[in-house]
């Protein structure tokens, strides 16, 4: 029972948002928490950093949104401009000061800062003399964690003069072959790079299939078609010259230095080609220059070594040239965050020395590294969903490594890391399906070779049982899941564990041993389990409610959640991702109709950073677990700049017709609890509109029809999959309509050309729909009692006697008018426990619980049979954008 002190111990009671505890229910009522690109400084006025030392960012003079669809050219002219930036104890910066002039928005101290109250200010530089802004005051916790790596003056130091010493340590080269010789994954390499060797290259524009382009609807959908299937042949080259390389490194045979060359000669002929479409195809090409750059830095001419700096330099500028004021404060570049930062960061370090240009470049992207990577935020989850987070994998490995590699420090010790963990195994537990949030989360049926490889790099890094174990438990129902993976553009790892000495731990904690509840308030993810160490009895219930909206690769569905059992999805997002913004993902998939929440007169979630929710309380608990979602402002008008560009170019229309209006919602807030470990979730909307709304309750399954009942005071609705049930017992404050439909708003077309793993053409399956629809009123509550258990399980049996629901040895009272405020308590008397919202006591047994702060949530659990008494306020998370 141990296992659940070190959670209790870090639960907020602590409203931040005000800096005191708070008697009313605090609501940010913002048109937004997060921004596109970056409109405040960091650390905040007044704030307290609890990480030593903070980075300091501020925002651009010339805020710059970017690309504003992948192929579509950017119009914006961005100025270069520079930046000075002052840091001290000395509020007049008089005395103790640290002083910087930069050409980019951010500033890394390199030093421990002493605990207390710090000044620092900015200016923005012209001919006309320094514009400061005002002088923002932090304070440095005691109990800061100190992540404080070297400073670039040091790594630079410490930076080999030889080559190869990017991809592979010279010095270390012999030994690293010698310990990888009858290493099955280096055979992966030499059979691959054999292969390669024995089908020459084609000039491009001889493999792209262009019979689509006269069908499709607009220019957008063109790009995009081309971009993608240019980036297939690109791509699988990639993979070839990747094996050509390592396969040097790892025979010094250079007959595959020859046929690197020529293959790479080919692929740079490409560069102005009508067909070589994108920037990820641009990027290849500064990828595989760097990578045989580096490696037969010794094998060539002169003539070479300058055609492969010739393309470093120029495709270098160019992608430098976007990230500078740009990336820093941009929320999400994608593209960048994914890959081509990796890639300009592993071409800078190799050609430094050579180019005077990389000595910016290493500037850049080393400090970069430092102020903002590897997370968004401090909690270790990934915003844009668990399909898109392992997009990102090898940059969030391989950058690490070789820094930690070139100076001693351990770069994994980054705090974001410990948390990426535990969102890497909650959101997709072995032999189960993802969480089921963000962009391509349909596809995410089973961990992958990527997201395996990672929690195996992790276990190694930061000495992880709990990832080794989940490795572990993978590869043995799934081989050779790992070489599924091998050369993956951006998820492959096998390089890494060539070359890294470090083992995968052995005994410790297993999955079984971590507690059942995790939340990540920053990001504003949750799960629930009842059985982590067996997936196929696990009862699982995922949840979202994020500050970072519906932007990116992330959704439209705020204080939605999904259900499992087994591993497979019950009640489940609804869609298909068969474009960025086509009009199924656009209506039928991005739009919080697609999803498990509430719409409001028909009406869904803003599209963009405006169209958020929040965590505002949670406890992961032993008997009881709780978490509740705020989505009040979420809704409305799409008035995002960024998405309003995207739908005018892509034919979109964010219309009443289609699912957004003025916004009538003032309050929505969902309060979730799991009772133990028993597949029992309560469910508990409190809804209010600024004028009467007519409210409907939605569900959706994606494998097998839902089973609809109504009853005189409730409804009853069934998901299933192969092994398990959800049984949905649905009361309301008002009388409800209900509609199940198995067709989708939009329909969902194949229009990109996508195909299976047997390159059979995707045919996009119809799911189905439920709603439960109020009449039009202002406030409405929903109390939904979920079980969610095995087939072979009885079914749930639960009763009703003077305002008293009883589940079990659970008894639920709430509110369930149209009256009064919103309050709830669950009790346990047989256990000793039970939840309290908004109420001033309750009964557990004989005795009495008391809430002396109005608008809190109090829970009693136990752990290790002693009992445990949270009182859970508002806290709002700590974000830097």
């Amino acid at each position: 029972m141990k296992k659940y002190i070190f959670l209790l111990l870090i639960i907020p009671v602590f409203c931040l948002l005000s800096g005191k505890k708070s008697s009313s229910v605090i609501r940010p009522g913002t048109i937004t928490l997060m921004h596109e690109v970056r409109e405040t400084p960091f650390p905040l006025n007044g704030s307290i950093v609890m990480q030593n030392p903070p980075a300091l960012m501020w925002p651009d003079k010339y805020p710059h949104l970017g690309e504003v669809l992948d192929g579509v050219e950017e119009t914006e002219i961005k100025p270069s401009v520079t930046y000075k930036v002052r840091l001290s104890r000395d509020s007049l910066f008089l005395t103790d000061i640290e002083e910087a002039t930069l050409h980019w928005a951010f500033f890394n101290p390199f030093r421990k800062l002493g605990h207390g109250k710090w000044y620092w200010q900015y200016a923005y530089c012209s001919i006309n003399g320094d514009e400061w802004s005002k002088v923002y005051n932090f304070t440095v916790d005691k109990k800061a964690v100190v992540f404080n790596p070297p400073s670039l003056e040091i790594v630079l130091e410490k930076l080999p003069r030889y080559h190869p010493r990017v991809f592979l340590d010279k010095k270390d080269w012999d030994n690293f072959r010698k310990r990888n010789a009858v290493n099955e994954e280096a055979c992966w390499y030499i059979d691959h790079a054999r292969t390669a060797m024995n089908h020459p290259l084609k000039p491009i524009q001889e493999e792209i299939d262009t019979t689509k382009l006269t069908v499709l609807e607009n220019s957008v959908q063109r790009k995009s078609y081309m971009i993608r299937e240019s980036r297939k042949v690109v791509d699988r080259e990639e993979a070839n010259i990747e094996a050509l390389v390592r396969s040097y490194l790892l025979t010094k045979d250079t007959a595959y230095y020859k046929a690197a060359i020529i293959r790479i000669k080919e692929m740079l002929s490409w560069k102005h080609n009508r067909y070589f479409a994108g920037d990820f195809n641009s990027s290849v090409l500064l990828s595989v220059s760097a990578l045989a750059y580096d490696t037969f830095y010794d094998l060539m001419g002169c003539k070479e070594k300058d055609m492969l700096l010739q393309e470093i330099r120029e495709s270098g500028n160019l992608f430098f040239g976007e990230f500078v004021n740009h990336l820093e404060n941009r929320i999400a570049d994608n593209h960048v965050w994914q890959m081509t930062l990796r890639i300009l960061t592993m071409a800078a370090f190799a050609s430094y020395g050579d180019l005077p240009e990389a000595s910016v470049w290493v500037d850049y992207c080393y400090n970069m590294w430092v102020a903002r990577f590897p997370g968004l935020n401090d909690d270790g989850a990934w915003h844009n969903g668990d399909s898109y987070f392992q997009v990102n994998i090898r940059t969030l490995i391989e950058v690490p490594a070789f820094y930690s590699r070139i100076t001693g420090f351990d770069y994994f010790a980054d705090p974001w890391y410990k948390g990426s963990i535990l969102y890497t195994l909650y959101h997709q537990l072995p032999e189960s399906v993802s969480a089921g949030h963000g962009n391509s989360h349909e596809n995410m049926r089973s961990p992958n070779g990527a997201r395996v490889g990672y929690a195996d790099a992790l276990a190694r890094e930061c000495n992880s049982s709990y990832a080794a174990d989940y490795v572990r438990k993978i590869i043995s129902h799934n081989a050779d899941v790992l070489k599924k993976s091998f050369l993956g553009k951006s998820g492959d790892l096998t390089w890494y564990r060539l070359t890294t000495k470090k083992k995968l731990p052995e005994g410790g904690s297993g999955l079984e041993s971590l507690p059942h509840t995790k939340v990540f308030p920053q990001t504003g993810l949750a799960t629930m389990h009842t059985n982590l160490g067996n997936t196929g009895k696990n009862a699982m219930l995922s949840f979202r409610s994020s500050p970072y909206g519906s932007t990116s690769h992330a959704l439209a569905n705020q204080n939605s959640f999904n259900t499992f059992y087994g591993g497979q999805p019950i009640f489940y997002s609804s869609g298909h991702r068969t474009g960025f913004t086509d009009a199924h993902c656009m209506y039928s998939y991005r739009n919080s109709r697609a999803h498990n929440t509430i719409l409001a007169d028909g009406m869904g979630q803003k599209i963009g950073t405006e169209g958020y929710g929040w965590i505002p309380r949670f406890y992961e608990g032993n008997k009881i677990s709780y978490f509740v979602g705020d989505a009040s402002d979420a809704y409305g008008k799409v008035i995002s700049p960024l998405w309003l560009e995207r739908a005018r170019l892509s034919g979109i229309e964010f219309t009443p017709e289609n699912g957004w209006d003025n916004n009538k919602v003032k309050t929505f807030r969902r309060h979730i609890i799991m009772l133990g470990d028993s597949g029992l979730f309560i469910i508990y909307d409190e809804l209010e509109g600024y004028e009467p709304v007519a409210w409907s309750f939605l569900l959706h399954t994606v494998e097998f029809p839902m089973k609809v009942e109504k009853k005189n005071d409730y409804i009853w609705v069934r998901g299933e999959n192969k092994t398990g049930v959800s049984d949905a017992v649905i009361f309301c404050s008002d009388k409800i309509t209900t509609t199940l439909t198995d067709k989708f708003f939009s329909p969902a077309v194949n229009w990109l050309n996508k195909t299976d793993a047997k390159g059979n053409l995707i045919v996009y399956k119809n799911h189905w729909h439920f709603s439960a629809t109020t009449t039009k009123v202002v406030q409405a509550r929903f109390l939904t009692i979920m079980d969610t258990h095995g087939k072979n399980t009885e079914k749930l049996n639960i009763s009703y006697i003077r305002g008293t629901w009883s589940v079990g040895e659970w008894k639920i009272k709430c509110n369930l008018t149209s009256k009064g405020k919103a309050w709830l308590t669950i009790v346990s008397d047989k256990e000793g426990v039970g939840l309290l919202y908004n109420i001033s006591d309750m009964k557990i047994g004989k005795r009495k619980v008391k809430n002396d702060i109005k608008g809190s949530t109090v829970i009693i659990d136990k752990v290790e049979d002693k009992e445990v008494k949270r009182i859970l306020i508002d806290q709002m998370p700590e974000l830097e954008i």
